[in-house]
């Protein structure tokens, strides 16, 4: 003792009130009614709750004086739990964890308190929880051997409310069951033979069920849910597990009470948060089936309303501009309603409030507590007792707000108003990538209009000037005839850049439609098409799968080596298949290409790649067939090593044979 006393005058402070800033761990020890407390390995306390300090009369400016556990604890206990404290940092296994000591309270007296120790190896630190154990003077088993008192002893020790009953009479109940009922072992026999606790609950409902279960359970051990009223008035629920016994030759049950509040709220969170999960992806199967942003929204409406029971609902959704914003997708709503507020200022109250102040607005009829007058008319307009806004959020943005209405309740639940805002959250993407796709679809139909009616009057007003040219070209005058031979050039040069254009958009607007093609009638049939041009060509005897736009491929290649191979340039063509596809290399023997530009001859309008000009935009198209087509295509020399020597244009197909074929014929029969 001490030793214990000289260390205690060593430290200055060795016990502190909990801070203001302290963790959520201390501030909820801190405000629980359990005395807790923790102390080192020489016993001194280190942190006290403030339920220890109404307990045991700490004060804060007084902490000095209590800083040892044998300044508390009674002298014939405080062997025995230092005792244990000691042993538990080299055997925790073998200490118990919870027994009974006495404390000395705020009026001098020692009462006796359930001490639950939990043992923090990291400080060499133990953690105490103190239990005050109520006078349970008047159920007391009768004690007349050692055994007797190890079994009252075994069951003040267990956390769990224990009550002993023989013949449907309370004979004892343990420190925790006092403290759950609060009855202070006082208890008297109901007029029906039932047992009833002075100032605590009924028990006789609760040995009725037990043995009802009984019938469908074994016969050794029965058990009950249900809810106990405490001594403080709080409902909690129970499991109530009845164990035949023998004490003192008699036979008895233990009703052993253990509180699963903690379990069943869990229960209800999981079952909540499932729900709250089937919910959202209900609605996010619902999103992606839909192709139109009208159509998910009118899909998302039905299935809100369908799954959480609502009456009506829809959605305004804001335009660019954010002043706006338009009702879409109506469900059960008047149409009176759709008319007055079909197209809504987003700066009005309250749609404000979602729009801009980004909150759920809900508007209920609770007592004491009216709507406003606009809200009152909104109500009115809805032929409705409430309705709740959610906005739509993505990416911090609200894109609209998610409406539903209630005719025949007066009020949202709070796990209704928990699913509707997490819905807000997770569909707001969602609806806003949506919407971005619509405007793109209308940008995309606008421009391509643009590009339609640009086209037409641009071939009208080309076909005009090559008309014009070629009749000034019929009038003899050298000047004017050379100077019509350029604007004849020039227009077959927009002519050419016409067709690239209306080229691209067959690639990117028109899905292929693959066929098997004559690789050798076609080729020789773009062969034709130049009958000055110097052009070797070697038969593949091979079908491919291409569509109609392989013309177009043979026709920019053969094209672009005639016009920048020079004068008397020669063209060779020919193909070697292999394991299913076939590469085909057109050559030439003009100037050719520099390594270091072979890499972007296939890029939009590349110029200057050789002396003679740019490729321009057909090979580029090229490239694209050729992908689209599943093929690869790459420049190389035509005699490798010598760029100066020529340019080869390699490119592969896939072939088309009989056996594949009569395959796909089996397969599109399913």
């Amino acid at each position: 003792m001490a030793g214990y006393k000289e260390k205690k005058e060593e430290r200055e402070e060795t016990f502190f009130p909990i801070p203001a800033d302290v963790a959520v761990g201390d501030a909820i020890a801190s405000l629980t009614g359990t005395p807790i407390f923790i102390i080192d390995r020489e016993g001194l306390i280190q942190y006290a709750n403030r339920a220890s300090q109404d307990s045991f009369g700490f004060r804060e400016d007084e902490a000095g004086s209590y800083a040892h556990i044998s300044d508390i604890l009674h002298e014939d206990d405080l062997i025995q739990v230092l005792h244990y404290h000691t042993l538990r940092r080299d055997r925790n296994a073998v200490v118990p964890d919870r027994y009974i000591a006495r404390i000395l309270d705020r009026y001098g007296r020692y009462p006796e308190y359930l001490l639950q120790a939990t043992y923090l190896p990291d400080h060499e630190e133990t953690l105490i929880a103190a239990m005050r154990v109520s006078d349970v003077a008047d159920a007391k088993l009768p004690l007349q051997n050692d055994e007797m008192k190890e079994y009252v002893r075994y069951l003040d020790s267990l956390p769990d409310g224990v009550v002993v009953t023989r013949n449907d009479e309370i004979s004892y109940m343990n420190a925790a069951a006092a403290l759950m009922l609060g009855s202070r072992g006082k208890y008297r026999e109901s007029g029906e033979g039932g047992v009833i606790l002075s100032d605590g609950p009924d028990l006789s409902g609760f040995l009725d069920r037990l043995r009802r279960a009984g019938s469908n359970r074994s016969a050794d051990m029965r058990s009950v849910e249900d809810v106990l009223t405490t001594a403080d008035g709080k409902q909690i629920d129970v499991e109530i597990i009845s164990v035949p016994v023998v004490i003192d030759g008699k036979e008895g049950n233990e009703l052993i009470i253990h509180d699963i509040s903690r379990q069943k709220r869990t229960q209800a969170e999981i079952s909540t948060r499932n729900k709250q999960l089937q919910i959202i992806n209900e609605l996010i199967r619902a999103a992606n089936s839909v192709d139109t942003l009208e159509g998910m929204l009118e899909e998302m409406i039905e299935r809100v309303v369908s799954l959480m029971q609502f009456d009506l609902g829809w959605v305004y959704l804001r335009n660019p501009e954010a002043k706006y914003a338009r009702l879409i997708a109506p469900l059960g709503v008047p149409q009176p309603f759709i008319e007055r507020h079909g197209r809504q200022n987003t700066r009005d109250f309250p749609y404000n409030l979602v729009f801009f102040a980004t909150q759920p607005h809900y508007v209920e009829n609770l007592p004491g507590r009216p709507p406003g007058p606009i809200d009152t008319k909104i109500l009115e307009d809805l032929d409705a007792l409430c309705y709740a806004g959610i906005p739509l959020i993505s990416d911090s943005v609200v894109v609209g707000g998610l409406y539903v209405g209630r005719r025949e309740q007066w009020s949202f639940a709070q796990f209704e108003k928990e699913t509707l805002e997490l819905l807000g959250r997770e569909i707001g993407g969602s609806v806003l990538r949506a919407m971005l796709q619509e405007r793109l679809e209308d940008a995309y139909s606008d421009a391509s209009l643009y590009l339609d009616i640009m086209l037409h009057d641009i071939k009208n007003a080309n076909a005009a000037i090559l008309g014009y040219s070629r009749h000034l070209r019929e009038i003899y005058h050298p000047e004017g005839s050379q100077y019509a031979d350029k604007v004849l050039w020039h227009t077959h040069h927009i002519t050419d850049i016409l067709n690239n254009v209306t080229t691209i958009r067959r690639i990117t607007e028109v899905p292929g439609e693959m066929t098997a093609i004559n690789l050798d009638a076609l080729i020789a049939a773009e062969i034709s098409q130049y009958p000055d041009a110097d052009i070797t060509f070697r038969k593949t005897g091979c079908y491919v799968w291409a569509d109609s736009l392989l013309s177009d491929v043979f026709a920019n290649l053969i094209r672009n080596s005639i016009k920048h191979g020079g004068p008397g340039v020669r063209i060779w063509i020919y193909g070697e298949e292999s394991d299913h596809e076939i590469s085909i290399s057109i050559e030439d023997d003009g100037p050719g290409i520099p390594d270091e530009k072979k890499s972007r001859i296939f890029s939009y309008f590349q110029e200057n790649l050789n002396e003679s000009g740019g490729r321009g935009l057909g090979l580029h198209i090229t490239r694209l067939l050729v992908r689209r087509y599943g093929g690869k295509i790459r420049p190389e020399d035509r005699i490798n090593g010598r760029p100066e020597e020529g340019l080869s244009i390699r490119f592969t197909l896939q072939v088309y044979d009989e056996d594949e074929r009569a395959e796909r014929k089996d397969l599109s029969l399913f």
